[in-house]
């Protein structure tokens, strides 16, 4: 009976082995396609793993009992999958750079989050390629700690964002800009405005001294680091994509009606002591609308601007390749077209419309050449157009209460000719009939650049050194043309009461023919010639890297002589047992800005790190923890960007007018004395400290890294303001300003899984104020009129006090010892304007009352929540992002009565029965009085402004591989949203909260944009 029993168990074995062991087979993919290279492994059996082939297909035997896979790939965060049940999988992994081991470019090299000294923010480029934006820089701002942005417009072609790392330090303005490097090389803000977003691998912003002294001259206001796709060993793979979209504005202006505007018109001028404008019968005739083209309605906005625009793009590229030539190409085109209306002749052919075409090629190859060296190629081209209506900002003129009211003209007259405004001193052309005969101004743009790279491994001299070599160049021609009529369209005045029309003061009968001009705006040449050594190797314990490079780069603008920058840099890293590290970086470079003896500084800075996860009494006692660094880094970095003259160490003379001399009136040239050269003026200087601190937690779900930043910024390249305006002449500016920059970012990202639903959520956080220690500035009569000891760009004005009464009033007029103080003006003041603080007591208001008001139009701290989930295909991303800290007015056509055009805010002007629940001044047609903007500025005009934007919304369902006919291997639907709700604090000013401050407030309105996308791959 035992041999019976032992006889059947044997039996049974093969059988229940057999079944306990399963194969699972699937796709690893992210949202661009599918990913080959990804580890699979059995969980609980780690030896048990397979890598994904070339198409990203494992098949995997499952051996154990805890029917779980985990997948994982550099670069993206690792997935655990429960297949119980199952027998096919598609797994979409998402991006990520907080793992140990995930990669974040440097200055001409890479780094290892857990071995990386240096402040450095990284983000993919698979994580921003979905947001509807033209320009790379608007899809940042909530994505990385230490990246500071403000979109000031939505027209097409020109809506990239300014943007700053850890805000500004300078008070130079253009010597904010950070640093923008591509694949090692030097592009300027215009040329990344054109790069295509699909063509981006990652973008990384060093922020520190360690990673930005190797830059010298260049480095002090933070590096934008971005490396495009590169080519993978495998059969070729075919991405392609194409969007649709539907464009708005983020905020729509609300103006008043005739009807409501002649109320207020006739109450200013009431005020002013004129006669009323308007009758009693104008106003009924306005409010009934009974007499359409004798007492005209028209919103201007909305006759002119669409409420929608379309936006398109489509992307295709092809990568692949062997081990012996690796590629990946290219070719993208854009489409954004503007908000105007169509006004224009159909048999006209001209678009007098905003638009923006982009056209773009990329395409990048690596090639061994032998088995020591390898060879690279780098071509991509870009073109683009911009067309907007010749010589008019379209928003600006609907603003523009001096140039059109609601009620001056019909949008046609009855017989269809065009109107003009005859009650406004210019008497223009409704705005419509100018635009569709005025023609339109557009600029062609042409981008070129080649890299020629060689890389020669040199291991039989030593393992781990290689000799790299690289020149790049890159061309930028830019061409405008002009189609214009030089004569305003005829148009006519109608009078409904007698049916007759009268032309216009011009006396255009018939239009003009178009003319054409064009004119060469952008020539330029920039030459980068790179040399470099690196060396990496380990020995045991101990791993060395370091980087020894010789970099030049000379760029000409037109027939300008060429501009040079030259130097040396290096990096020294060691660290040991990926616990004890230290890096060492510096540059000897300079720029022809200065003279010989003041040309080339050297540029130090140190990185030390402590990975205190790694030492055995740590790592042995806290498992949760996978990564506890401390990293610390300190250097010096310095900048030459200023305004004047290019060599600023060299007087300047300039050819004048001419003078007569003599009897006989000889006519004569003459020669002007420019600024005064400066033969000691150096670069800026930048003393750089950062303290960091890297943690992650429970097997990388939870991470965190925080950085406090201290900045010096001396020897800034300013004008002396203490020296007085007799001396007759200009002078370059000098080394004496010196600002400083604190404060601290960071990212917090959790991942993690409920059963079959995977998601993370990320905030981002910074906050940064800086400070002038000391400007050169004329000496105050007050102390509250020195700007030394506030923010950079601090604004300065009025402090608003309340409204003047008519007590008030009556003071000022009985020269009473109490009145109270006004200001020196021909304009008597009156009940409702507003009232200003008296600072310094003397009972006039004028510029000494000035002072410190709000904050500066920079906000200073800057939030970004992410929040994403995916399941079975699907998956939702939406990014909020908020700014804080700031504050903004607008001035003139922005918010002034008789300047703008009248809005709700003038509604709850100052009246004697609304005098407790004011908002706004009594109404004047004085647009020089107290209550003007422009003319005194005051904490009553500025708003201390924040905002909440649902900046990026991304939905998208990615379809199963069993759908998808043989040759396609990925496919994705998408809806994806760029702005798409805004909260603000205020409402004062119907504008985006981005609006550049002291403005109009008359850019093209940033848009709103909503867009349909599918994504496919074909193998």
């Amino acid at each position: 009976m035992k041999n019976i029993i032992l006889f059947l168990l044997l039996t049974a074995m093969p059988l229940f082995a057999a079944a306990q062991q399963k194969i699972i087979s699937g796709t690893v993919k992210d949202q661009n396609g599918v990913l080959p290279g990804a580890a699979i492994s059995e969980k609980g059996v780690p030896t048990n793993g397979v890598i994904a082939d070339p198409d990203g297909r494992f098949k995997l035997t499952l051996k154990g009992t805890s029917h779980t896979v985990i997948v994982k790939l550099i670069g993206f965060t690792a997935q655990e999958i429960n297949v119980a049940g199952l027998s096919a999988i598609d797994v979409v992994l998402q991006p990520s750079t907080q793992g140990l081991d995930e990669v974040v470019i440097v200055g001409f090299n890479a780094a290892k989050r857990i071995t990386n000294t240096g402040a450095v923010s990284a983000i993919t480029g698979a994580e921003i390629r979905n947001v509807p934006t033209a320009n790379v820089q608007n899809a940042l701002m909530g994505k990385l700690p230490g990246f500071v942005s403000q979109q000031r417009s939505g027209q097409p072609g020109r809506d990239a964002s300014d943007f700053f790392i850890r805000g500004v330090s300078s008070l130079n303005a253009d010597g904010n800009k950070p640093l923008i490097i591509v694949d090692d090389i030097e592009y300027s803000y215009d040329q990344l405005q054109q790069i295509n977003v699909n063509e981006i691998e990652s973008i990384s912003i060093l922020k520190d001294a360690s990673t930005t002294a190797i830059y010298g001259i260049k480095g002090a206001n933070g590096v934008l680091v971005v490396t495009t796709r590169r080519g993978k060993s495998g059969r070729p793979q075919v991405n392609l994509r194409v969007e649709t979209g539907q464009q708005s504005p983020v905020r729509t202006p609300e103006f008043l009606d005739s009807y409501n505007t002649a109320l207020l018109v006739n109450e200013a001028y009431k005020n002013d002591g004129l006669p009323l404008k308007f009758t009693d019968e104008d106003l009924e005739l306005f409010r009934n609308g009974n007499d359409p083209y004798g007492h005209p309605n028209v919103n201007w906005y909305d006759a002119v601007f669409k409420k929608h625009a379309n936006q398109a793009n489509t992307n295709v590229d092809i990568s692949g390749g062997t081990e012996a030539v690796k590629y990946f190409v290219s070719g993208g085109f854009l489409t954004q077209n503007g908000l105007v209306r169509d006004f224009s002749d159909p048999r006209n052919e001209v678009n007098t419309n905003y638009f923006f075409r982009r056209y773009n090629f990329r395409s990048n190859l690596d090639m061994r050449a032998t088995k020591t060296l390898t060879l690279r190629l780098d071509l991509t081209t870009r073109f683009g157009d911009i067309n907007q209506p010749r010589s008019a900002n379209v928003v600006s003129e609907v603003y523009n209460f001096e140039k059109i009211h609601p009620y001056s003209a019909p949008l046609m007259n009855p017989n269809g000719s065009y109107a003009f405004a005859a009650d406004t001193k210019d008497a223009l052309p409704t705005l419509n009939a100018r635009l569709a005969n005025g023609g339109y101004s557009r600029s062609k743009r042409t981008d070129f650049n080649v890299l020629f790279g060689a890389t020669q491994q040199l291991d039989f001299l030593t393992k781990g050194l290689s000799l790299t070599g690289r020149v790049a160049y890159a061309g930028i021609e830019q061409y405008s043309r002009n189609l214009f009529r030089e004569a305003e369209p005829p148009s006519f005045y109608y009078n409904p009461a007698d049916g007759s029309y009268t032309l216009d003061p011009r006396g255009n009968y018939r239009l003009q023919k178009y003319r054409v001009t064009g004119n060469t705006d952008l020539y330029s040449r920039n030459v980068n010639t790179q040399a470099f050594l690196s060396y990496d190797r380990a020995f045991g314990a101990h791993t060395f890297n370091a980087l020894a490079l010789y970099n030049r780069q000379s760029f000409s603008f037109k027939s300008d002589i060429p501009a040079n920058f030259r130097g040396f840099s290096f990096k020294v890293g060691y660290n040991y047992k990926q616990k004890y590290l230290l890096d060492f970086n510096g540059a000897y470079n300079g720029s022809d800005r200065f003279q010989a003896k003041k040309r080339n500084g050297f540029f130090p800075a140190v990185g030390v790190g402590w990975s205190i996860s790694q030492e055995s009494f740590f790592k042995d006692n806290v498992t949760f923890v996978s990564l506890l660094k401390l990293r610390g880094s300190y250097g010096v970095v310095g900048s030459d960007v200023t305004s004047g003259n290019r060599y600023l160490f060299r007087q300047e003379y300039f050819e004048g007018g001419g003078y007569s001399f003599g009897e006989n009136h000889t006519q004569t040239g003459s020669v002007y004395e420019g600024e005064l050269g400066n033969l000691d003026v150096t670069w800026e200087k930048a003393k750089k400290a950062d303290i960091g601190l890297d943690v992650n937690l429970f097997k990388d779900k939870l991470s965190f890294t925080i950085d406090y930043f201290h900045d010096i910024r001396y020897d800034q390249l300013v004008r002396k303001g203490s020296v007085p305006n007799m001396l007759g002449v200009g002078f370059s500016p000098t080394n004496v300003a010196k600002t400083s920059n604190t404060g601290f970012d960071g990212q917090i990202n959790y991942r993690g899984n409920i059963r079959s639903v995977n998601f993370n959520t990320s905030l981002v956080f910074q906050y940064f104020k800086n400070k002038v220690l000391f400007k050169d500035e004329a000496q105050p009569a007050f102390p509250w009129l020195r700007e030394t000891g506030l923010p950079i760009d601090q604004p300065f004005g009025y402090t608003f006090i309340g409204y003047y009464t008519p007590d008030d009033i009556a003071k000022i007029q009985a020269n009473a010892h109490d009145k109270p103080a006004t200001p020196l003006t021909e304009y008597p003041i009156q009940a409702g304007d507003l009232k200003y603080k008296d600072v310094n007591g003397d009972g006039v208001i004028d510029n000494n009352d000035q002072g410190p008001i709000g904050k500066p139009n920079l906000a200073s701290t800057v939030l970004g929540l992410t929040l994403g989930a995916n399941y079975k295909g699907f998956s939702i991303n939406l990014l909020f992002q908020g700014s804080f800290g700031y504050s903004f007015s607008v001035v003139g056509t922005g918010i002034e009565t008789f300047q703008s055009q009248f809005q709700p805010i003038h509604q709850e002007r100052w009246t004697p029965e609304n005098a407790a629940n004011a908002q706004f001044p009594r109404l004047t047609s004085n647009p020089t009085t107290v209550n003007s903007a422009r003319t005194y500025m005051s904490d009553f005009w500025l708003i201390d402004a924040r905002y909440v934007r649902l900046k990026t919304v991304d939905l998208g369902y990615q379809m199963p591989s069993r759908w998808l006919p043989k040759r396609i291997n990925n496919a994705r639907l998408y809806v994806s949203a760029y702005n798409l709700f805004t909260w603000t604090n205020y409402d004062k000013y119907q504008q985006d909260p981005e609006v550049s401050s002291n403005t109009a407030g008359d850019a093209y309105i940033n848009q709103r944009v909503v867009n349909l996308g599918i994504q496919i791959g074909f193998k």
